[in-house]
């Protein structure tokens, strides 16, 4: 296991949570919540007596203390996306120790769901005031700055930092590649018949240089569970040994809608560009004319299902007959590999002159693409099949490898021409970048930074841009749920008129969870592609249990 993969399995402790089946909220550290007739005020309800893993009580003041830091220039935290309405950010009180109120100057229906997300919420919003006041400048006049709280409050890195997980951090090597985790002895959950969780007393996690050491590290059977990283391309080396390490094997769902997702910036700097990445006929033309099921043989070995970019099948905004509607039309739309068709949109985009090499010209003069990603798994291998693909119909492009240090900023800047990464959401209300224009990054940097920082910098919305986020501005507002996937639906339909704005390769990959066979307990299925819904630890890890023939070598 990595690290980041403990995180997803163990830190999921948030005041709402995403049920098992990823198909609604359920209450966490919040016992209930409640929304004003209005829609502005949320009041959360805490949970009686619960300690973090020190000893230490948990009240709404540890959540007081987080908002105290959102307003303070000297730690450079900033108030999350998720705290505005209408521009103007949220307020927060404690009227008692279990009760935090959240109020906003329009309504905002989305507060539940952004407390759900991720490991980083609860990691965030969720802090040991008594332990981190220690080393806060205005609680002990021997610290001057924040650099001392920033390194403790490293609840990956810090054995010492207090939490509310199933595990604490017993203990982390110097070098990074390994840890130790203990059961804490405070954790809040339960089983039906009253036994505290979790059950298993200590995990230790070693990270591995690489996804096949990760595969041969587990085929020597001196793993006892592994939840993500496991691609199912391995399933034949792993099960020739499952019997001999005593394993079993379950098929997951990576929950890919394109692996790899491929995002033009239609924001283009250059005026000249933007046109061109502006005009439709481009961006489709470049959509099919990529081979899809090379990709599916070359890459993938058959297994995946060439589509076009969208999101998981299993979003819930799909469940209604119109929801599976557009998700069909949404992940067939542009995904045929058809080298006629992409000439005719390429020549209508005013790409019709070609230099003495057969590329193409762009208003007389000499053009190329560059399509970069980073070093995440398969990118390397499709890049150069795309690439080539593209070169065919007489685009020049340069397949290009990046450190993420070169290319985030780049992609936040607006300064790309395409960029491959992983799509893989379930959830449009609080992860929207696929769809709405909310962040800089995806397809939309200018906009998007115009969104996030409020109006500060980038490109106000215009056209459809704007349509999006109106779309999205209403689905915060609207209290009912199924007018809100709706919304949503509405949004994914601007898609289908106006887009491509993202391009698919191959979709639905598996992902394998190989287990001991004395490690029980263990869901048989389950989607752990986004990370936003936090899987597998939605699915009440600390409930998974070593049997006891294992523990004690004699009848369960």
């Amino acid at each position: 296991s990595d690290f980041t993969v403990m995180r997803l399995l163990n830190n999921y402790y948030p005041l709402t949570r995403w049920s098992p089946e990823v198909d609604g909220i359920i209450p966490g550290v919040a016992e209930s919540w409640e929304y004003s007739a209005d829609g502005r005020t949320v009041t959360f309800k805490l949970r009686k007596n619960m300690k973090w893993s020190n000893g230490d009580p948990f009240t709404s003041q540890d959540i007081m203390f987080w908002w105290s830091l959102c307003d303070d220039e000297r730690i450079g935290m900033r108030p999350p996306e998720w705290a505005y309405a209408d521009g103007k950010v949220m307020k927060v009180s404690a009227p008692d120790d279990t009760t935090v109120v959240f109020t906003y100057a329009e309504p905002f229906y989305f507060l539940p769901l952004a407390m759900a997300t991720g490991f980083w919420t609860p990691e965030t919003v969720l802090l040991p005031a008594k332990y981190l006041k220690q080393f806060h400048p205005d609680f002990n006049p021997e610290i001057e700055d924040f650099t001392i709280f920033n390194r403790k409050n490293n609840v990956a890195n810090n054995p010492d930092r207090p939490t509310l997980a199933p595990w604490m951090l017993a203990y982390i090597s110097n070098t990074g590649d390994r840890a130790v985790y203990e059961r804490n002895p405070y954790y809040y959950g339960v089983d039906p018949e009253g036994r505290q969780l979790p059950y298993i007393d200590r995990i230790e996690a070693i990270r591995v240089q690489s996804p096949e050491s990760g595969v041969l590290y587990t085929i020597s059977g001196a793993v006892d569970a592994q939840f993500r990283s496991i691609n199912f391309n391995d399933y034949a080396l792993l099960k020739q040994f499952a019997e001999k390490g005593d394993y079993r094997i379950r098929t997951w769902e990576e929950g890919t809608a394109s692996w790899h997702g491929i995002f033009p910036n239609i924001e283009q700097l250059d005026s000249e560009r933007r046109e061109l990445f502006l005009n439709q006929d481009f961006r489709i033309g470049l959509a099919v004319a990529i081979n899809r099921e090379r990709i599916n043989q070359v890459v993938w070995n058959g297994l995946s299902r060439p589509q076009g970019a969208a999101i998981t099948d299993e979003a819930w905004h799909f469940n209604s007959p119109r929801g599976q509607d557009v998700l069909k039309r949404w992940t067939s739309q542009w995904s045929e590999f058809d080298t006629e068709k992409a000439n005719a949109h390429l020549d209508a985009a005013g790409l019709q002159e070609r230099d003495n090499e057969g590329f193409r010209m762009y208003q007389g003069k000499p053009f190329s693409v560059k399509l970069e990603y980073t070093g995440v798994p398969y990118a390397a291998e499709q890049a150069p099949l795309i690439a080539e693909d593209w070169q065919h119909v007489g685009i020049r492009t340069e397949a290009r490898r990046c450190t993420d240090t070169d290319l985030w900023p780049r992609i936040i800047a607006g300064k790309y021409d395409f960029y491959m990464q992983h799509n893989s959401e379930l959830d449009l209300f609080t992860f929207p970048g696929y769809v709405f224009p909310t962040f800089a990054n995806t397809w939309h940097p200018l906009t998007g930074r115009w969104y996030s920082t409020g109006g500060k910098e980038g490109n106000a919305p215009a056209g459809f841009m704007k349509d999006l986020l109106d779309i999205y501005e209403q689905c915060k507002r609207e209290p009912d749920i199924e007018k809100r996937h709706g919304l949503v639906l509405d949004a994914i339909e601007i898609q289908l008129e106006k887009g491509p704005f993202m391009f698919g390769t191959t979709g639905r990959q598996k992902t394998l969870v190989v287990t001991k066979n004395y490690f029980r307990n263990v869901p048989e299925t389950g989607i752990l592609g986004p990370w936003a819904t936090c899987q597998p630890g939605s699915k009440f890890p600390e409930q998974f249990f070593f049997a006891a023939s294992h523990l004690y070598g004699k009848g369960e």
